[in-house]
């Protein structure tokens, strides 16, 4: 009966718990509040000790080395193009080689060559041409050449080599012996995951250019033929630890 009587009374203390909780708003917020410091103490533990263990490294000194290459994008395309025609296409990060989606593209760069250069495509007409022909007029043509960091307009005639850097190379006030800086921050400013994110634009148009004409023939020129590709400059960052001795 006193066993009886003992459960009795400790449901009824349960279920009086229970309503107070569900009616003290202020003991529910205290609660929560616990209940968050609780799970938050083994995180903010984690991330504290991991701070603590990279924070030695800013009173060491490191140099920058790595390792680089180049992956081809756009094999070598020749195009003919009508004086005043346009060739254009925009691409993006997506389009990037397999190869390239899994490296640090730092750079991206654009080969353009008019190949009639030394040998116009002229056509002559005229009885006297084998006489007096005259002389080609060099064509050119005029490029566009966008990408997310920055673009850059040019004009050749011949063969020209442009390339955009898709990051700012980091300003180091100690540069070439860096501190500071933890490893990883500085492996973090090297890294170009959200600066290549965009459109890469490519204009090509073409100027194409008569010889003057004599009395005995007739210069006309139908078209101007480029021959363009496109590659992509990658680099894997290396933090060595300097310690005094030599660069060489």
């Amino acid at each position: 009966m006193e066993e009886l009587e003992a459960e009795l009374l400790s449901e009824n203390f349960f279920q009086k718990s229970v309503r107070n909780y569900k009616s003290n708003k202020k003991l529910q917020t205290i609660s929560v509040l616990v209940i968050i410091m609780i799970i938050a103490l083994p995180v903010y533990s984690f991330f504290g000790e991991t701070e603590e263990d990279d924070a030695y490294q800013r009173d060491n000194q490191y140099i920058i080395d790595g390792d680089f290459g180049y992956i081809t994008w756009i094999e070598q395309v020749n195009h003919e193009l009508g004086d005043n025609e346009e060739l254009s296409f925009t691409l993006t990060e997506q389009d990037f080689p397999d190869e390239a989606k899994n490296s640090n593209i730092i750079s991206v760069e654009l080969f353009i060559t008019v190949l009639d250069y030394e040998d116009d495509n002229e056509e002559t007409s005229g009885a006297g041409c084998i006489i007096n022909s005259g002389e080609d007029e060099l064509d050119s043509v005029s490029v566009t050449f966008s990408t997310p960091a920055d673009s850059y307009s040019f004009e050749t005639q011949s063969s020209d080599y442009s390339y955009i850097f898709l990051m700012e190379y980091p300003e180091f006030e100690t540069y070439p012996f860096i501190t500071g800086y933890t490893i990883a921050e500085i492996e973090e400013m090297f890294d170009t995951s959200d600066e290549v994110k965009g459109e890469y634009f490519f204009q090509f148009t073409g100027n194409v250019e008569s010889g003057d004409s004599t009395i005995e023939c007739d210069r006309q020129d139908p078209s101007v033929t480029i021959q363009y590709g496109v590659q992509l400059e990658w680099f894997e960052v290396q933090v060595l630890e300097w310690n005094g001795g030599s660069l060489l």
